[in-house]
């Protein structure tokens, strides 16, 4: 491929998840309280608001609660083959222990895949995600 061929080059500041509306209050208030992050709820005309999630660099994600969106089948506890079941998250902050200990606080389980050394966590809904530092460049 030349380099003045068209081609995909890089990872867009946005993504998009599904959590099932009965988490609404419990995934907005993980990321607006637990992890202070800025979350405005944008009224698009569905059956209940798409939450956006902003942060300081001009990345976001959005939320939209659905009843399509799969059932948390964890029962509060969390492994690899409960977490097969979407996208894999990773936020950077400047207290990756600070941050942690928050998550363990308000009672956000966790658990390790093998094939890693961070730490993972599992939003209400099951959306899985990881706290990097922002120096962090790697797998």
């Amino acid at each position: 491929m030349s380099t003045t061929e068209q081609r995909i080059t890089a990872l867009g500041a946005r993504v998009h998840l599904f959590v099932r509306p009965e988490e609404r209050e419990r995934f907005t208030a993980l990321f607006r309280d637990v992890l202070e992050c800025d979350a405005t709820e944008l009224d698009f005309g569905l059956s209940n608001p798409i939450l956006l999630v902003s942060f300081g660099d001009g990345t976001a994600f959005s939320v939209e609660f659905s009843d399509r969106a799969p059932e948390d089948s964890s029962g509060g506890t969390v492994d690899d083959r409960s977490a097969f079941r979407g996208a894999w998250i990773e936020f950077r902050t400047t207290d990756v222990p600070g941050y942690q200990q928050k998550l363990r606080a308000a009672g956000i389980p966790e658990f390790r895949h093998l094939g890693s050394t961070h730490i993972y966590f599992s939003a209400p809904g099951g959306q899985v995600f990881r706290l990097i530092d922002v120096s962090y460049v790697g797998p």
